[in-house]
């Protein structure tokens, strides 16, 4: 099957795009289906362009829904159940060496379901348990290194 943006657009204008928030997750879930599991930055601004919305509103949606990522982003998730939180010093060690321009993206999540290998922590949906600065630094260094290196 291949993927027709406006086709999708048209359909998902009668399911009540933009105005209903689930249509627009539909839609941003069938784009990245489509797409190899990554949403491309420029259909983001198609499909906004194509419903009369914000580019904006349509981020803040990938970034909120946990099953969605716009390619080439990359996202560490961090316990923040119970147990993980207890060890509160793995977060602080993320907040203050990657703050706000880390180049991925840093959410906090409930429990994982692992209390007894924590701390635990999902780069880009995988999980990692007995997590330490170490770890984040290796994970982190392909998606630093992206965001530093200048394009040719």
């Amino acid at each position: 099957m291949n993927f027709s943006m406006e086709e999708a657009l048209s359909y998902y204008q009668k399911q009540g795009a933009p105005n209903d928030q689930s249509a627009l997750i539909a839609l941003l879930t069938e784009i990245q289906d489509a797409h190899g599991g990554a949403i491309p930055a420029y259909l983001v601004s198609q499909a906004a362009e194509g419903l009369k919305t914000k580019e904006a509103l349509l981020l803040a949606l990938i970034r909120r829904i946990p099953r969605l990522r716009l390619k080439d982003t990359h996202c560490l998730e961090l316990c923040a159940g119970p147990n993980c939180s207890k060890r509160a010093a793995l977060a602080d060690f993320v907040e203050k060496t990657y703050g706000k321009d880390a180049g991925f993206e840093i959410r906090y999540v409930p429990c994982m379901r692992q209390c007894g290998k924590g701390p635990n922590l999902r780069w880009d949906g995988k999980l990692y348990n007995r997590a330490d600065e170490a770890l984040i630094r290796e994970l982190t260094a392909v998606a630093r290194k992206k965001t530093t290196t200048p394009s040719k």
